[in-house]
């Protein structure tokens, strides 16, 4: 009676739900009243406050805002404001969200960048798996696979891995295996990594294949921001070592691993005679993540291009162009450019005060600093500049081999000056004949004008 009793208290308790008292006393309650009493036991997390609002978990407002919940770093934040170096939107923002972004906010305008296109062709889905031997079961989870994602009307690719050289920089990448791999590594525009586990992780022929996907081809990286489902078969009891590292695997080569994993303990057990998932919860949750990853892979795969552009790659180019631009152009080489457009970025009250020079003829005007902002409180970028260019009626050139030559105040300063920085931002945006002349008055000597 007491063993009863106790079990069914713990089992209630575990579960959350209500244990009726005449189930812990069973049929010697024939005797007592017949009214149920409820008792609702009360777990640790209940004690932590986990599962309620009682220990500051409630506190929004029915929109799930929480404005009353402010930390003195919250406050610095708003003091501190937007940092210098930081333009109103994402990198790349500007460039892929169209014309249009200038009248929206940042939340908007990346919106706007992220649905300018989803098209509609077939998804192209290349699926490795990790194991040599002709039956495998990770072979077989992978033609399981391509039947059901081009049953929803995708395009599939299963490579073979047999055959496929042992990683060296030695052999030849020309070898016909590494071909194929690559070819339809850049031909995918998603991945399903099946793997076997082998002491606890992904199996030799399996990261063999990644090992043979380079990160980088000239520009092309063709890898990068490609979805990925993980996938793992295990012999023995169920395990997850295999598909977290192959999500460690996935980062590394700039993928998106969706969110959604299988794992299929004694996968022995699990197929039928004709290589078939039997029906059950692991050929369910298969599904569930070939269907997770096709949604994915429709929803990314037009907007890898955005996705994929980085802040820091940019600084990085624009500090390489900024290198060669700080110094002023000598002569011979501003006399040699071939009707070379000036830009003059000096402010309106400079100009005025012909700091540096009168205004060479036939330049423009377009102050480079934004709103009056001096650079070290606001860094123009490429986009605000190519826009102050636009307003000030200047048509840029499809030709990017154009010259242009920008100029300030002075020419060799020991700081950056805003005449290196117009030419910097001219050759981010693809003007790699743009120079700093220094000032108006080194342009007019130089051109004669």
């Amino acid at each position: 009676f007491h063993m009863a009793f106790t079990g069914a208290g713990h089992l209630a308790k575990r579960l959350r739900v209500p244990l009726p008292f005449g189930l812990c006393m069973g049929s010697a309650l024939n005797m007592w009243p017949r009214k149920q009493q409820v008792t609702y036991f009360e777990t640790h997390a209940d004690k932590a406050g986990l599962t309620s609002g009682r220990q500051g978990w409630g506190g929004m407002d029915a929109d799930g805002n929480v404005d009353s919940m402010r930390s003195a770093s919250d406050g610095t934040v708003a003091k501190l404001g937007r940092p210098g170096h930081i333009s109103c939107c994402p990198t790349g923002t500007l460039e892929f969200a169209g014309d249009e972004a200038d009248s929206l906010s940042a939340v908007q305008a990346t919106v706007k960048a992220l649905t300018q296109q989803i098209s509609t062709q077939p998804p192209k889905i290349l699926i490795l798996y990790g194991s040599l031997r002709q039956d495998s079961y990770s072979r077989r989870v992978a033609i399981e696979s391509a039947r059901v994602l081009a049953s929803y009307g995708a395009d599939i690719r299963v490579f073979d891995p047999q055959g496929l050289p042992l990683f060296s920089q030695d052999v030849d990448p020309s070898d016909p295996k590494v071909s194929e791999l690559r070819s339809l590594t850049r031909w995918c525009q998603g991945m399903i990594w099946i793997s076997p586990e082998v002491h606890g992780n992904f199996s030799a022929v399996f990261k063999n294949q990644i090992d043979w996907m380079p990160l980088s081809e000239g520009a092309i990286r063709p890898t990068q921001g490609k979805t990925v489902a993980v996938m793992q078969v295990e012999a023995g009891s169920q395990s997850f070592n295999t598909v977290n590292n192959l999500r460690t695997l996935g980062r590394w080569m700039r993928c998106i691993v969706i969110p959604n994993q299988s794992s299929i303990p004694q996968a022995y057990k699990e197929f039928n005679e004709d290589g078939t998932l039997k029906d059950g919860p692991f050929r369910s949750r298969i599904v569930d993540v070939l269907e997770e990853l096709f949604k994915y892979t429709l929803l990314l795969r037009d907007q890898q291009p955005y996705l994929v552009e980085r802040y820091s790659e940019k600084e990085a180019e624009h500090e390489k162009n900024l290198a060669k631009t700080k110094a002023a152009a000598n002569e011979e080489t501003l006399r040699s450019l071939q009707s070379p457009v000036v830009i003059d970025v000096r402010s309106a009250k400079e100009v005025s005060a012909e700091k540096g020079g009168r205004a060479v003829n036939h330049s423009f005007h377009v102050p480079l600093n934004v709103d009056g902002q001096p650079q070290s409180v606001h860094e123009t970028s490429a986009q605000e500049f190519k826009k102050k260019l636009e307003a000030a009626g200047m048509e840029l050139p499809v030709n990017k081999d154009a010259a242009f030559i920008t100029h300030c105040t002075a020419g060799n300063t020991p700081y950056i000056g805003r005449g290196a920085r117009a030419a910097a931002l001219l050759r981010d945006l693809g003007y790699r004949n743009s120079h700093n002349g220094g000032s108006a008055d080194a342009i007019r000597h130089a051109l004669g004008r």
